[in-house]
């Protein structure tokens, strides 16, 4: 007797397969389908004309890239070929093998309306019961350019260049002249006058040059020659020409708001963040939670404006805490006396209000507390080398010293457990699982556009483990 089950290559379908047979009940690819099925593509397709050969469906397209881009896969080649090759992709096409210039030129002309579907996506989610309203835990990640960093030139680097390249045009031009001086007198009236190639290349690269010089504002800032938008950013693999990416999720870990910009530094951006998920989701969302990066004390002070409570570190709270646990003299082991405004020093001498400065260097008003009693103190060598301690206290100081407080509070333990556990896992999915690292596509408009399609495949995504759950 046969062991294994008989295999019989020459045999026939007794009735057509039919696709719905091509992925199993709860696929993602069904969700995706429905997804985009119940989304409004009549803007794209009022591009189209009804003369020449039908084109594929503009959904058709769409529910390949969402796929695509859900799994990983974002270049135009490679999900051509999965057309070809799996059954979750020919489920989506139906059957179709649209080319991958099809798939480019679709992603690159409909950029901006595929976009919009962005907010669609999140509001599904949230007619769902899949965001939650009330907090928003908020991050950034860098991510290459689709450029090489050796491209970055300085304006003065640009200037160098456009001379050059101006008077390679004007030696081509002149052997131009010669050649057509020669070539007359050799045939006549013959036509050739054609553009050399070398002069084409040339000049486009004198309108690129022209380009990024438009980009820089000053003598010190770079651009990229081949993607004039992007700048350095450093990140952990070395300072790279990238852009970054801000985003926003609810906490059950929904993206409700992103946006892309060329600024290497999050500072200011968060109640940026906060505003645009908070318009592009239609909720509130009071409390905030981001790492120090976004700290700042006009942030701090912005936050208590709009009445939400942030939690949120600042840049120099762990080096300092550090510090005071072996400096008993350091300015955090300094109690504040809010009745009499003044500092006590841990050898409970006071510290008085001397007067306001403002420095120069980082234009914020400092408050001044010298001590009164450093004369008579014998420990004041192990506190300071002057005559008197002086503590330098920035004017906003209480916004940023009632957040370090709320950090210490059990509530703030679990916020920054939640940042860990929510935002820092979607960038570990899209690097790690998904190997998106780099942009496709070049300048600012479309990378902003391609991540929010990165993040529309992580909601369609959530969204599908919400529907296997509820089985």
């Amino acid at each position: 007797m046969n062991k294994f089950k008989p295999v019989n290559d020459s045999q026939l379908f007794l009735l057509p397969p039919s696709i719905e047979d091509f992925v199993p009940e709860g696929h993602l690819a069904r969700v995706i389908d429905e997804v985009v099925e119940a989304l409004d593509t009549s803007v794209i397709e009022a591009k189209y004309s009804e003369m020449g050969q039908k084109s594929y469906h503009p959904k058709s397209i769409i529910k390949l890239l969402f796929y695509g881009y859900s799994i990983g896969l974002v270049s135009g080649r490679k999900i051509a070929q999965r057309c070809e090759i799996d059954t979750a992709f020919m489920y989506l096409a139906r059957m179709y093998r649209p080319d991958f210039r099809t798939i480019n030129d679709f992603r690159k002309n409909n950029l901006d309306q595929i976009e919009n579907y962005f907010v669609d996506i999140v509001r599904l989610c949230k007619h769902a019961g899949m965001v939650k309203a009330g907090t928003i835990v908020i991050d950034s990640t860098k991510l290459r350019a689709n450029a090489s960093g050796e491209k970055m030139r300085s304006k003065i680097q640009y200037n160098e260049m456009l001379g050059e390249v101006e008077q390679q045009i004007k030696n081509l031009l002149r052997q131009a002249e010669e050649t057509d001086a020669e070539e007359d007198s050799q045939y006549g009236d013959s036509r050739g006058d054609e553009i050399p190639e070398e002069l084409r290349s040339k000049k486009k690269l004198k309108q690129k040059i022209q380009e990024a010089l438009a980009q820089l504002k000053d003598e010190k800032s770079k651009s990229n020659l081949t993607d004039p938008d992007a700048r350095y950013m450093k990140t952990r693999d070395g300072v790279k020409s990238g852009y970054c990416c801000q985003v926003g999720m609810s906490e059950d870990g929904i993206i409700v708001g992103t946006y892309t910009n060329n600024i290497s530094s999050d500072k200011g951006e968060l109640l940026k963040v906060i505003h645009e998920s908070e318009k592009l989701s239609d909720t509130y969302f009071q409390v905030a939670v981001a790492d120090s990066g976004y700290s700042s004390y006009e942030v701090y002070e912005q936050a208590e404006r709009e009445q939400r409570t942030v939690f949120m570190p600042d840049q120099e709270l762990y080096f300092q805490l550090k510090q005071s646990l072996t400096n008993k003299y350091h300015r955090l082991n300094f109690t504040y006396d809010g009745k009499n405004n003044q500092y006590i020093c841990p050898e409970g001498k006071p510290l008085v209000y001397s007067g306001k400065y403002n420095k120069k260097s980082t234009r914020e008003t400092l408050i001044k507390y010298q001590g009164i009693q450093c004369g008579v103190c014998q420990v004041k060598s192990l506190c300071t080398g002057a005559s008197q301690r002086q503590l330098n206290v920035n004017l906003k100081e209480e916004y940023r010293t009632r957040a370090r407080e709320r950090l210490n509070t059990e509530i703030g333990k679990k916020m920054q457990k939640l940042r860990r556990c929510t935002i820092e896992r979607l960038f570990g999915h899209i690097k790690h699982n998904l190997k998106f690292t780099m942009f496709q596509l070049r300048r600012l408009q479309n990378v902003s556009g391609e991540f929010k399609l990165v993040c529309m495949a992580y909601n369609l995504r959530m969204l599908h483990h919400a529907k296997l759950q509820i089985g």
